[in-house]
């Protein structure tokens, strides 16, 4: 059953507030606080901070308000917050947190360590069954491209259109985690364009919809990104980066440079990924995580390019702000030291470093949590390059086999590739059973050319 939150309620009575007052100061529909303290939902994180202010509580006594709903209850829907990498939800602006990649993958509010399948694991079916029920349900959703969508949105003002795109994202999110981009992208697109029809209707407060536009042009990039589909990813981050303009956020203005960077970096431009990192830690708030992952993008584009001090300098900067800044659940809490080992590792292997980068990605891989197959599998396989290059065949025939499979389990080709380049690395002539089973396995499931 559900829990009214009284308590939320009286205190906003006794700050002087009526609902739809609160909801103006917190750029939120009216309807929107009344589903809080009704206990249907929660407020995303990034209203939290300003919805504390309102009430003139503390972020621990507004956590405390909005507690009231036991865990078990089956209709409360704590609204957690990609990556995409992203990206709980940015506690100030938009919501980012980058897929251990990065993509915008939201955090649990109040733990910043979560993993996700913790908060929900949904195939890449049920994220489509999820967006067919959606419709069947909603004909907001439906009609929203018709000829006259506005009059029908009109008549459904119960249906809090954030709310819903973001538990589809959630969805969308570990599907891709779990299955990969390819079935992940279609849905991930079509909704952007859902998002976009909704602001041009007036339906939603413009800024929230333009965040939550954001979060999954972010996303769609991330996925492109995975499928090495340099021009479509540019091109979301770019149509991210403008929305992130005309909202003048500057965190997702750093989060989308960040991601910029990296596909930088996946494109084997050091140089591009450098600028675009310090453009990114420039324009990152304060106290945020977003300047140290900034500067551990910075370090693997200057190993690109071949400055081992510049690569060296940034990694020590990263650890350091990593290190100084403030907990931030909304971006950065997959930020650790076996985030920034992978980096190094792989900058190291393009410095010429590769047995000390084999040794770095295998610390890094076993300090990271569970839940990250295809990350796990995407640093086994640049680890396996590694231990190629340094002349050790046997390990890296084995990491790349079993990475090989994940790669063809989620057609992630930022796995593929480097098999492939695995795969370029062996002797011809070895007889070498690990390799013998790697290549068998590759052109089993043409992966490798026969």
């Amino acid at each position: 059953m559900q829990t009214r939150r009284t308590e939320l309620a009286v205190r906003r009575r006794v700050c002087g507030l009526s609902q739809e007052s609160l909801a103006a100061v917190l750029e939120v529909d009216r309807t929107t606080v009344a589903r809080w303290e009704a206990g249907i939902s929660a407020p995303l994180p990034w209203v939290r901070p300003k919805l504390a202010e309102a009430l003139g509580v503390t972020a621990d006594e507004l956590s405390d308000l909005l507690d009231e709903i036991p865990a078990s209850a089956p209709d409360s829907r704590t609204e957690v917050g990609t990556g995409m990498s992203g990206s709980g939800l940015i506690a100030t602006a938009a919501p980012w947190a980058l897929d251990r990649g990065p993509t915008l993958v939201e955090s649990t509010a109040g733990d910043p360590a979560f993993d996700r399948r913790d908060f929900l694991v949904l195939s890449a079916g049920t994220a489509v069954g999820i967006a067919h029920d959606w419709l069947a349900v909603d004909p907001t959703l439906a009609v929203a491209g018709g000829e006259a969508p506005a009059a029908v949105l009109a008549d459904a003002p119960q249906i809090d259109q954030v709310e819903h795109f973001h538990r589809l994202r959630l969805a969308l999110i570990e599907s891709d985690n779990l299955h990969g981009a390819r079935s992940v992208i279609p849905l991930t697109e079509q909704s952007i364009e859902r998002i976009g029809q909704l602001r041009r209707v007036g339906i939603g407060e413009p800024t929230a919809t333009q965040r939550m536009r954001i979060l999954y042009a972010e996303f769609a990039a991330w996925l492109h990104q995975d499928r090495r589909a340099w021009e479509r990813a540019q091109h979301w981050t770019d149509r991210a980066l403008t929305w992130s303009h005309q909202l003048g956020d500057d965190y997702s203005i750093a989060a989308i440079l960040i991601r910029k960077a990296h596909i930088a970096n996946d494109h084997g431009d050091g140089n591009e990924a450098v600028e675009l990192a310090e453009a990114a830690g420039r324009a990152a708030p304060p106290g945020t995580r977003l300047g140290a992952v900034a500067a551990a993008f910075a370090g693997h584009g200057a190993a690109l390019a071949g400055n081992r001090a510049t690569s060296e300098r940034a990694f020590d900067r990263a650890r350091d702000l990593a290190e100084d800044a403030d907990t931030d659940p909304s971006y950065g809490f997959f930020l650790d030291q076996s985030y920034i080992d992978v980096h190094q590792a792989h900058g190291r292997v393009a410095l010429g470093d590769h047995r000390v980068a084999a040794d770095q990605f295998g610390q890094a891989i076993s300090g990271m949590r569970s839940g990250f197959t295809r990350d796990q599998a995407v640093y086994a396989a640049r680890q396996a390059v590694a231990y190629a290059k340094a002349g050790e065949v046997e390990p890296a025939a084995q990491l790349g086999r079993t990475a090989m499979e994940v790669g063809v389990s989620t057609g992630s080709e930022r796995i593929l590739t480097h098999v492939r380049a695995l795969h370029g690395i062996f002797d011809p002539g070895t007889a070498q059973t690990e390799v013998a089973a790697f290549r068998d396995a590759g052109k089993r499931w043409a992966v490798l050319a026969s």
